[in-house]
């Protein structure tokens, strides 16, 4: 899965947080076959949060690419690719990784 961070590619250590763009911490997480580089827990269970919600609403099996913008605070505005279909939404998540609000974009 591509994965681009507020204007740079990440998921991995050198790249940075695929949620955040951080590039301190040490956690991994496998999804959907790939490993990828998170900088805590909780940014890696956001990320399997949001992704899974992505693929139940849209009823794909995967996500090819993902452009993610924004923070915690302000919430992310995403678009994730399968192929060359696409799903917009804006996402934000409560203190304890769960959805606290989805919307999808037009």
């Amino acid at each position: 899965m591509k994965i681009i961070v507020n204007g740079k590619e990440a998921g991995t250590k050198q790249k940075g947080c695929a949620l955040c763009g951080g590039t301190w911490g040490d956690y991994y997480e496998e999804i959907d076959g790939e490993k990828l580089f998170f900088c805590c827990d909780i940014c890696a269970l956001e990320f399997i949060n949001m992704v899974n919600e992505v693929k139940k609403r849209s009823n794909w099996s995967r996500i090819d690419e993902l452009i993610i913008n924004g923070n915690y605070y302000t919430g992310r505005t995403c678009s994730a690719k399968n192929g060359n279909r696409e799903y917009k939404f804006y996402v934000k998540f409560n203190d304890d990784a769960g959805i606290e609000t989805f919307k999808e974009l037009s």
